[in-house]
């Protein structure tokens, strides 16, 4: 009986293809009939945008990178993907490279001097802490937590803006372990690492990667490892006896097997289970809308050398970070054209957002409308396990569950990171219990 994994997201992608290249053939089943889930890409005009911006964070090690080189091509990322060069944060309109280090942290002009040595101090702290530190507060708030380092409604603006974008919620309500994560990669402090992040030539930061080819093309990896992808085809049922998993139902007929990995959300499961009864935890959902507006440019108007512009002023609900996505890949465009993207988040309205995010394009790209030959505006109105403190990574559900036999991947159960880079841990944390309980 071969192994079957419900849904192609990354989630399942990458638990497919760890299986797949320790000689383990799954079927994974895909209701709709496009396979890698938001990691999509499509055609508007003579451009090609992908489903919201966005990029591959820490090339070097983390959990999705590390995957792809290790069970596609060690050399993918140097091959298939272009670097960022960096970050250029703006509050009130003045604008700076986000520091790499500790050492050009201070000099880090967009904040006062106070305001950086608490910066410094912050990190300094999160080094200690480490990602498994942050265990000992699963209920904290990121601001509880940093709040006696903030000397200035500036500091408060900038940290925001690194809550809202990883964990997609402000810093007043997100979890602490996510927080920390996006400054700290260690389980424990070493020597080593503090050197990393304190000499001035040295760049902590891992960088941000584009896939040549636009984002569709991440999944695509995955599938031309001859997944057994299919279609169209929804799953109905996860058959249970005597609590262990027996089969799938599609269409009334029962396909035979004793492993089921589903990746999607969680608070659905119990909805698809027959003769058992999943009783682990349940994340809280949230919904939010996420807003992109593309802008396919004429001629080539300017040249941000495969920089992000990251506009987080206080009259700003969620910071909106806009990249030319041309300078990564030139074939997203017709020759000549330049192809713009600038992304936000809301939990309240998305008409008010979008007529401020076109506003932040006129400060970014100062008389931009009279080159504009493609505007294309995407809202994704989703319900999604946002990291907030009461989703934090010590309050997600483990991979295995109480059912023999059945596992859960993907953003609803407990890993490092957010989007690709926890699909990725989740599945690599789900292999390590199959290993055990299969002797595999």
């Amino acid at each position: 009986m071969r192994p079957i994994i419900i849904g192609s997201g990354m989630g399942g992608l990458c638990t497919g293809l760890i299986l797949k290249k320790n000689g383990i053939n799954p079927i994974i089943f895909e209701k709709s009939n496009h396979y890698g889930g938001s990691f999509s890409s499509y055609k508007v005009g003579k451009y090609q945008v992908d489903t919201g911006a966005h990029m591959l964070t820490r090339g070097k090690s983390g959990e999705l990178p590390v995957l792809m080189k290790t069970y596609i091509d060690p050399k993918i990322f140097e091959k298939k993907f272009v670097a960022q060069k960096h970050f250029k944060f703006f509050i009130h309109d003045k604008g700076a490279v986000l520091p790499m280090n500790l050492s050009s942290l201070l000099k880090f002009d967009l904040l006062p001097m106070k305001d950086r040595i608490s910066f410094f101090k912050m990190f300094i702290d999160f080094l200690k802490l480490g990602r498994a530190g942050t265990e000992k507060y699963p209920d904290m708030i990121s601001y509880d937590y940093v709040k006696k380092y903030i000397t200035s409604r500036d500091l408060l603006i900038l940290l925001n803006a690194f809550s809202w974008m990883s964990t997609g919620c402000s810093i007043k309500e997100g979890a602490l372990s996510r927080f920390v994560d996006t400054f700290v990669r260690n389980k424990k402090i070493s020597g080593k690492y503090i050197l990393k992040h304190i000499t001035p030539k040295s760049n902590a930061s891992e960088g941000d990667w584009y896939p040549l080819g636009g984002l569709k093309k991440v999944p695509e990896y995955f599938i031309k490892e001859k997944l057994d992808v299919r279609l169209r085809k929804k799953v109905d049922k996860i058959v249970v006896k005597n609590n262990k998993v027996v089969g799938v139902k599609i269409k009334g007929k029962i396909i035979k097997t004793d492993m089921v990995i589903y990746d999607g959300l969680v608070k659905n499961l119990n909805k698809i289970l027959i003769g058992g009864k999943y009783t682990g935890k349940i994340p809280k959902i949230d919904e939010y809308s996420s807003v992109t507006i593309w802008l396919g440019f004429k001629k080539k108007i300017t040249n941000w050398n495969r920089e992000s512009q990251v506009y987080c002023d206080p009259n700003l609900e969620s910071p909106h970070w806009g990249v030319f996505f041309t300078d990564f890949d030139p074939s997203l465009a017709p020759v000549g054209h330049q192809l713009f993207g600038i992304s936000a988040i809301t939990h309240t309205n998305q008409k008010k957002l979008i007529l401020k995010m076109e506003k932040t394009i006129d400060k970014m790209i100062p008389g931009y409308k009279k080159y504009v030959d493609m505007k294309h505006v995407q809202v994704y109105r989703a319900e999604k396990t946002l990291q907030k403190a009461y989703n934090s990574m010590w309050h997600l559900p483990e991979q295995k569950t109480n059912i023999e036999g059945l596992y859960i991947v993907g953003t609803d159960t407990k890993a490092f990171g957010s989007g690709g880079t926890m699909c990725a841990d989740s599945a690599i944390r789900c292999w390590h219990h199959i290993r055990k309980d299969y002797k595999v």
